[in-house]
């Protein structure tokens, strides 16, 4: 008997090493396939997570912008520090890096939220079955600092964060700070969802002292508690002071553009306010569309009238997961307040999907847990407490472990009809930019300012993690940046007709290197036969306002006003749409207003030197003299890209 009770214990454990070995198995057998990023290499997400490895890995200081100097990390830096870390202990470039630590983050994941879930719950079955809802296997693989977050750092908060609650202790509390201040670097949204879910907890103690003993009760807590209070506040603040220091005492918060609407869900208005949280309310609670959406709702539904009515043993796992879901709802949807008050908010779809998703899955093992319990008591109160009893409670929640394997390994599989990006990466990269990335990196500098379109940029940085003058504003993400300013510059280096101005302009920025490929033109515009716009990409633009367009009708640059969107990977009616100057295709050679600019296009219309000259270089031409060709790549003898030095005294 004891022997079998002892197997029995150990089962779940030996459930949790099959699950990683198993997601280890298939996530190995997808990357090693892999020949680029599951993503756009214009403008993806991924792609501009490569650069900022790539950045670390040339020298970069990860706390500084990875693609613009002088700027703050547009996607914060722990992730890349530890994936470079990774490279370079196993000698393996950005690309490849990334792809298999995400097998890394796989397991340490699965680990964690074990152990998260067990401190809380006291049961491995209630864990294990937890494991599997937290860090499914079609999820991965994990390739950007948000998912990173999400299933590493936020189950270390929660953890964190329950140590705390259940036992004071000063090293829980330095527990706590070393992962608040981890939460500053690793993503913005999740910091101020931490923020406020530990003032939620701490101002709830403050509650319950001053209901027991009015003031006296709150300054008993503040003289119990000022050491484990202190310790917290010195690691928290000075692990995310790496990040906030500019930000807070140099920035002193004044942004130039508005970052919180420019492409997320516009919750300043009233309408997608309370759309949001009827979306919320039926995604988590009424989702009856497929099999695991309703045994999951119908476990929330039960666990949060259990977590209302119903007694239990142990009130620290109850208060615990009821005060978590309450800050969760309050850092989600505290929109309602923030909006009216301050015209902004913490982009409630992100915090939704740190926070109440996290909460939402402590309601749903919170119901295991106790459907668990209620199993063990009937089984104790039966007549010698039969072990075929236990063997049919055990196999109970081994069957609900395997079902949820299966869904998430039906969903591991079903990844290539349901993923539009998936296919990319097993599409080559195309060589012109493997060869530019081996220029860049034997000959330049990693604080070395390449000039290009934006998306171009993108890639040039993506591949090289060499800095840029101008990007793409979604990725940039740092609204202490003056991104309009330098568009409108790029324009007038561009396309304007004051040599001297542009030349100030090109020491302003520091740019040392002008890069075009064929590409340039079609990743702005797309333009139809006629030579009219027919779609608006990514072009150098601008906030409306008078003085930039007084600026650009100085230096004789064409533009448009548009109310439209400024990300143009995010268009919705859901979305704020903005009073935009964009600079026009008018501004490009005549002989660059084509329908097609496929590559073989391309090549076939190069039939005369003028043509060529013009579709080669789509600025002015006083910028010639100041442009040395350094580097090219060329199909059937004609440059299809190009990399300038440039030449300013």
């Amino acid at each position: 008997m004891r022997g079998l009770i002892i197997s029995k214990l150990k089962l779940p454990y030996l459930m949790l090493m099959s699950y990683i070995i198993l997601g280890l198995s298939l996530q190995f057998f997808e990357v090693s396939g892999f020949q680029a990023l599951p993503s756009s290499l214009y403008g993806g997400d991924y792609y501009y997570q490569m650069g900022s490895v790539n950045h670390i890995l040339s020298g970069g200081n990860p706390f500084e912008s990875s693609s613009m100097i002088g700027g703050i990390p547009g996607y914060l830096p722990l992730y890349g520090i530890l994936c470079a870390g990774f490279c370079k202990l196993f000698g393996l470039d950005a690309f490849n890096g990334m792809i298999y630590f995400s097998l890394v983050i796989f397991v340490v994941s699965s680990a964690i939220w074990f152990n998260t879930f067990k401190k809380i719950f006291k049961n491995e079955w209630v864990s294990v079955i937890g494991v599997v809802l937290a860090n499914g296997i079609s999820i991965y693989p994990i390739l950007k600092y948000t998912e990173f977050t999400r299933q590493i750092m936020i189950p270390l908060f929660i953890l964190a964060l329950y140590l705390t609650f259940t036992s004071k202790k000063p090293l829980n509390y330095a527990f706590l700070g070393m992962i608040y201040g981890l939460l500053a670097i690793s993503h913005t949204v999740a910091f101020v969802g931490a923020t406020l879910t530990i003032a939620t907890f701490i101002i709830y103690e403050l509650y319950k002292k001053y209901n027991s003993d009015k003031i006296k009760g709150i300054k008993s807590y503040l003289i119990e508690n000022w050491k484990n209070l202190s310790t917290f506040g010195i690691f928290g603040a000075s692990i995310s002071m790496l990040y906030w220091y500019k930000p807070i005492f140099v920035y002193k918060l004044s942004s130039f553009y508005d970052r919180t609407h420019m492409d997320t869900l516009d919750v300043g208005d009233q309408s997608i306010q309370l759309a949001f949280v009827k979306n919320s309310f039926f995604n988590y609670f009424l989702n009856f569309n497929s099999p695991i959406g309703t045994f999951t709702s119908l476990l929330v539904i039960y666990g949060t009238l259990s977590l209302v009515f119903k007694r239990n043993s142990d009130e620290y796992s109850k208060n615990f997961i009821k005060l978590f879901g309450l800050s969760s709802v309050i850092a989600t949807f505290c929109y309602f307040i923030t909006e009216p008050l301050l015209k902004m908010n913490f982009i409630p779809t992100y915090m939704s999907s740190f926070y109440i998703t996290s909460a939402i899955l402590l309601i749903s093992l919170y119901s295991i847990s106790l459907i668990y319990e209620t199993l063990k008591n009937k089984i104790n109160n039966r007549l010698n407490n039969d072990s075929n009893l236990h063997k049919n409670r055990y196999m109970i929640f081994g069957v609900i472990f395997i079902l949820l394997t299966t869904n998430t390994l039906y969903s591991f599989v079903e990844k290539p009809n349901n993923d539009q990006w998936l296919h990319l990466a097993y599409l080559e990269i195309p060589e012109c930019y493997n060869s530019l990335e081996n220029y860049l990196e034997k000959n330049t500098d990693e604080n070395d300012v390449i000039l290009s379109s934006k998306m171009l940029s993108s890639v040039v940085n993506s591949v090289s993690g060499r800095k840029v003058m101008v990007n793409h504003w979604a990725q940039q993400n740092d609204p202490y940046m003056d991104l309009s300013q330098r568009d409108i510059d790029a324009a007038i280096i561009f396309y304007g007709n004051d040599t001297p101005k542009k030349l100030e302009l090109i020491k302003k920025y520091n740019v040392s290197y002008l890069y075009w490929d064929y590409y340039w033109i079609n990743l702005e515009y797309g333009i139809d036969k006629n030579g009219n716009i027919a779609n608006i990409r990514d072009p150098l633009l601008a906030y409306s306002n008078e003085d930039v367009k007084n600026k650009l009708e100085e230096n004789t640059v064409s533009f448009i006003e548009r109310n439209t969107w400024v990300n143009p990977g995010v268009r919705s009616e859901n979305v704020r749409k903005f009073d935009l100057i964009i600079i026009s295709p008018e501004n490009y050679p005549e002989s660059n207003k084509t329908l097609d600019l496929s590559l073989n296009f391309y090549l076939n219309r190069l039939k005369s030197p003028e043509n060529y000259r013009n579709s080669i270089k789509p600025w002015k031409e006083d910028l010639n003299p100041y442009l040395e060709e350094v580097w090219n790549y060329s199909i059937d003898g004609q440059e299809i890209a190009v990399l300038y030095k440039i030449q300013v005294e």
